[in-house]
């Protein structure tokens, strides 16, 4: 009886196999991005204006704060760039496996079948991805245009985590503007800041914020809810060119879910420091007794 090449253990099971891997690409990159945003919250905290930079200027001697500040920031840098070069290689090795799958298609679609006693071996998928993955590789670093590893989006936001100065990227669709921009340096903001911890459309603190994949914006999943059920598919912060809102395009932001969780961690801790003052001005003014004569 004759096999096709189709048939379950030949192409058909290497083609499931790639689409496996092609599937799980975001399962890949999303140990990298939660590195990344751990590594951000470390660097906003260590930032040469912050506080704990003021803290170690005034409790030690001359130079020795700043040494271990550029020496932990450089440190931050180095694991941004290897993070970076980590995701460089999970798009290397998904841009490989889609260009076996598509060998292993064109091979299905011919008519050709082996004889059942045919003992020639069987192509050798994994070879083909190896090899393809090394071609790729190659090509990549290789372009000009390709970003080096300490100028990639993570290296960059790591960079403006620290409160460095960074040479703005020229204008995605997203954000709208023109090319005349792109010399203009800009700098990261300070974390945590309330407005930017509330939904675009529900004007309410992120419960569960959602970043657009394609934009890069973030939302209440409430707040996207009601914007497609009104029927509006234009992301909704000014100036953004996406105006094909769905689902589909969003992911969990675990960056804003932390940061908001900060954020109400800190306002407890002042509202119970404000408390405490209260009940030791109380202590102060009476010992907290009223006499009754």
């Amino acid at each position: 009886m004759a096999r096709g090449r189709n048939s379950h253990g030949g192409g058909g099971g290497a083609l499931l196999a790639c689409n496996r891997a092609i599937e799980r690409q975001d399962d890949y990159k999303k140990n990298i991005k939660t590195l990344h945003i751990r590594t951000k919250q470390l660097a906003e905290a260590l930032r040469s204006d912050g506080r704990i930079a003021e803290v170690l200027n005034a409790e030690s001697e001359d130079g020795v704060a700043d040494d271990f500040l550029s020496s932990t920031h450089n440190r931050l840098k180095a694991i941004a760039e290897v993070n970076a070069k980590r995701m460089y290689e999970i798009e290397y090795f998904v841009d490989s496996v889609k260009e076996v799958r598509t060998k292993v298609e064109n091979e299905n679609q011919g008519d050709a079948e082996e004889d059942e006693g045919n003992d020639n071996d069987a192509p050798d998928y994994e070879r083909s991805i190896h090899d393809t993955m090394d071609r790729i590789r190659h090509e990549r670093e290789s372009d000009p245009s390709r970003a080096a590893p300490e100028d990639h989006d993570l290296s960059r936001e790591l960079r403006e985590a620290l409160g460095e100065k960074v040479p703005k990227k020229k204008s995605r669709p997203s954000r709208g503007g023109d090319d005349d921009e792109d010399d203009l340096e800009i700098v990261h903001n300070r974390t945590d800041d309330i407005t930017s911890l509330k939904c675009p459309v529900t004007g309410l603190l992120f419960e569960n914020p959602v970043r657009n994949k394609v934009c890069g914006h973030t939302y209440d999943r409430a707040g996207l809810a009601q914007l497609l059920n009104n029927r509006k598919y234009n992301c909704p912060i000014p100036g953004c060119s996406n105006k094909s809102l769905s689902l589909s395009q969003v992911e969990e932001d675990e960056e804003m879910i932390l940061k908001v969780k900060r954020y109400k961690v800190r306002v407890e801790a002042e509202k119970r420091k404000r408390e405490l003052e209260d009940d030791e001005d109380m202590e102060g003014e009476g010992g907290g007794f009223t006499v009754l004569e």
